[in-house]
């Protein structure tokens, strides 16, 4: 979608042409031009019969809005933002849970099958910290539908009255995503900080050093209270009178010394 000024100037873009917008921050006239026909267009495209995406329906929540611009124009959009659902299983049995939902989601034709979907997708992945089966998408389109199944092989769920998808997958293997999730989240840190990562790197390598420094340390304490011990045990062995004799006679040298030099002196 062209423009007639530069993006840029409306919102903060990052290296990978992106911007991510909060709901809570300030609105400016050229944004809500941006919102207004990229929802507008994104209604069309989708046969909705009302927009989802506009000004007044972004600012003053808690959505998120990820933004794939370049120059002029405007090439996808991407809102996202956590429901309280309630989802029913095979069983008929009802949960209640608090998914992120993909609330809208519309690349403009023009630059459609060129990568900038996923691009955008993928950005919203790292951010959040998340994988595409924990999420919940509302009244997705067969487009996206197949999109999830092309590159994240997500097809299993159970359709609802509130026609959110929610793959099967969103219930299996809690854990196991969670490890996924921080492992991400490290991984993003670690892009994010180079240096981060040298300190880490300097750390392993010091780490062998003081292990064995430290082995080194715990050999002479342990060789020497076996001494101690081995010199215990000698005069414990010794009746009483032998080490008070012991101790008379090295006062008795010691006084005869003495009394010599004195002697030697005079």
């Amino acid at each position: 979608m062209q423009f007639n000024f530069y993006l840029s100037k409306c919102m903060s873009v990052n290296e990978n042409g992106i911007t991510i917008l909060n709901g809570n921050q300030k609105r400016n006239p050229q944004l809500d031009v941006v919102i207004t026909i990229m929802g507008e267009a994104s209604a069309l495209a989708q046969n909705l019969k009302q927009v989802i995406t506009s000004p007044i329906r972004f600012f003053q929540t808690d959505q998120k809005m990820y933004i794939k611009s370049e120059g002029k124009q405007c090439l996808g959009i991407l809102k996202i933002g956590r429901k309280n659902l309630f989802h029913r299983d095979l069983n008929g049995v009802i949960k209640e849970i608090q998914p992120i939902c993909v609330l809208d989601f519309y690349v403009h034709e023009s630059v459609q099958r060129k990568g900038i979907g996923k691009e955008l997708f993928e950005e919203m992945l790292r951010q959040e910290v998340l994988t595409p089966e924990k999420l919940a998408y509302d009244r997705p389109s067969p487009k996206l539908l197949g999109f999830l199944k092309k590159y994240y092989n997500l097809q299993n769920y159970i359709p609802q009255n509130n026609n959110y998808v929610i793959y099967s997958q969103y219930f299996d293997n809690k854990q196991t995503n969670i490890f996924q999730q921080q492992l991400t989240q490290q991984t993003h840190q670690q892009q994010q900080n180079p240096q981060l990562v040298n300190q880490q790197r300097v750390q392993q390598q010091q780490t062998p050093q003081k292990m064995d420094q430290l082995d080194h340390m715990m050999q002479q304490m342990s060789l020497e209270s076996k001494q101690q011990y081995s010199q215990y045990q000698k005069s414990k062995g010794q009746p009483p009178w032998a080490t008070d004799q012991k101790q008379y006679q090295n006062m008795y040298q010691t006084t005869t010394g003495l009394m010599s030099a004195q002697i030697h002196k005079k």
